[in-house]
């Protein structure tokens, strides 16, 4: 009996052996199997919001294929030329939902920068640079004026380096009716996984009626306020340009004669006082600074001349030395010559150095607001610098009397009680022919109407 459960032991511990190394096959077998792996983008650096994704942003990596995430990208192409919705930080899976995808996920709200509002703007073929404009390009914005609303026909870039949002319905970054990720799954053999997107080319939108911008509030302010009063126009911008001039605006004079980057520019200018007498003296200060390597020379007269109204630099005898430059005031009204009073920058002006020159017009007679404005002249006739402390000036002549309310009432007699006859308005000047208590009797000049305005909606020049 104990000889048949000796047996039995020795049978059991044999089985137990092969039992346990049976085991420790198998998980030597399973520990050598090769693990699953699958292929994911991932990004190689930090990518901000709104970015166009180029290849150079990610890589490719194997990863087990446990660990990759269901959304995650397998190849570089699936994602060139997505917008980023949302940050993708440095080595992490890049996930289709970072994508700007259909426009009921995302809206203009979801593309609009921090601190930008999304203003819409009237475009058309011409306006909107041939329709050729796409969401995503940047422009520059050109406002045109006319002399009703400037004074003078002017036009000038208001805005630079603008983004586009969208042009009429079309978002920037926007898919077609299909998600990114459907997109891409599509471009994609299902034996290999090897890309084969087709390419697709955004249309142009000749018909787009609105281009929406990411401005800032102030610049949302000066674009509606441009629109209401003049034209606007856009200027696409190439591809990663971002850089930025400073012109001064575009008038019919510099088309008569183009402007051209000189040695010099004026950096600030003062024209006071704007309302005078007949037989005051109006003050001019220029500032100039030469932006050359080399010095630049002058030429009379000095500053600290005077003119005398209707006097020109060539009438005094300071006619134009070629290649010297001059500062000069210029006006709106009739004139002999461009920029008839001139002076000179008191010699040689340094590389970087600038100087400050004053210069004097008396005037004699009287004149309705006019507009003044300097410039630099690199003689005999090239203006390097236009259209630079723009003011209106009023002078007033002796025994006359300036409106300065927007409209004033002419009544017959001096009260309230009497009709009104007619209307004179701002800047214009009335003869003055008496004064009865806080009424003025007037004569309008071109009429010849007589009739008496309120004294608080009129200036006498005071005498002597």
């Amino acid at each position: 009996m104990r000889s048949g459960n000796s047996k039995i032991w020795l049978l059991a511990l044999v089985f137990g052996a092969v039992a346990a190394i049976l085991s420790w096959r198998i998980v030597q077998q399973q520990a050598q199997a090769p693990v699953p792996m699958a292929r994911v983008v991932v990004a190689a650096q930090d990518i901000p919001v709104r970015t166009k994704i180029t290849g150079s942003m990610l890589k490719e990596v194997e990863i087990p294929a446990a660990a990759k995430h269901p959304e995650a990208l397998s190849s570089i192409r699936q994602a060139e030329g997505q917008v980023s919705r949302l940050p993708i930080t440095g080595g992490e899976q890049v996930l289709i939902t970072k994508f700007t995808a259909a426009r009921e996920e995302s809206g203009l709200s979801f593309i609009i920068p921090p601190s930008k509002r999304a203003v819409a703007l009237n475009t058309n073929e011409v306006t909107g640079a041939g329709g050729l404009i796409l969401p995503g390009d940047r422009v520059d914005v050109v406002a045109v004026f006319d002399a009703k609303t400037m004074g003078k026909d002017m036009s000038a870039i208001i805005l630079q380096d603008i983004e586009v949002l969208a042009v009429a319905q079309s978002l920037e970054g926007e898919l077609p009716a299909k998600s990114a990720l459907d997109t891409a799954s599509q471009a994609l053999d299902g034996k290999n996984a090897t890309p084969t997107a087709p390419k697709t080319n955004p249309k142009p939108l000749p018909l787009a009626k609105t281009v929406t911008l990411a401005v800032t509030p102030e610049e949302a302010q000066r674009l509606f306020l441009a629109e209401s009063n003049g034209k606007i126009r856009l200027a696409l911008r190439a591809n990663q340009e971002r850089t930025r001039v400073d012109l001064t605006e575009a008038t019919l004079s510099t088309i008569r004669s183009p402007l051209r980057q000189g040695a010099a520019e004026i950096t600030a200018v003062s024209i006071s006082p704007v309302t005078l007498n007949a037989g005051d003296v109006m003050k001019v200060e220029i500032t100039v600074k030469n932006i050359s390597n080399a010095p630049i020379r002058s030429q009379g007269p000095e500053p600290g001349f005077t003119y005398v109204q209707g006097q020109t630099f060539q009438s005094q005898n300071f006619g134009p030395q070629t290649g010297a430059f001059r500062v000069g005031l210029n006006f709106g009204a009739n004139r002999p010559v461009e920029y008839p009073y001139r002076w000179g920058l008191g010699g040689e002006l340094a590389p970087g150095a600038s100087t400050t020159v004053v210069g004097y017009v008396k005037v004699t007679s009287g004149m309705a607001a006019t507009d003044y404005w300097a410039g630099l002249i690199e003689e005999p006739a090239n203006v390097t610098h236009d259209n630079v402390g723009l003011v209106k000036v009023t002078v007033t002549a002796a025994d006359m009397v300036l409106i300065t309310v927007d409209a004033a009432d002419l009544r017959s007699g001096p009260n309230i009680s009497s009709p009104v006859i007619g209307q004179v308005f701002y800047g214009n000047q009335l003869k003055l022919l008496g004064q009865e208590a806080d009424w003025y009797k007037v004569q309008v000049t071109e009429s010849g109407l007589v009739g008496y305005i309120a004294a608080g909606w009129a200036a006498v020049p005071t005498k002597g």
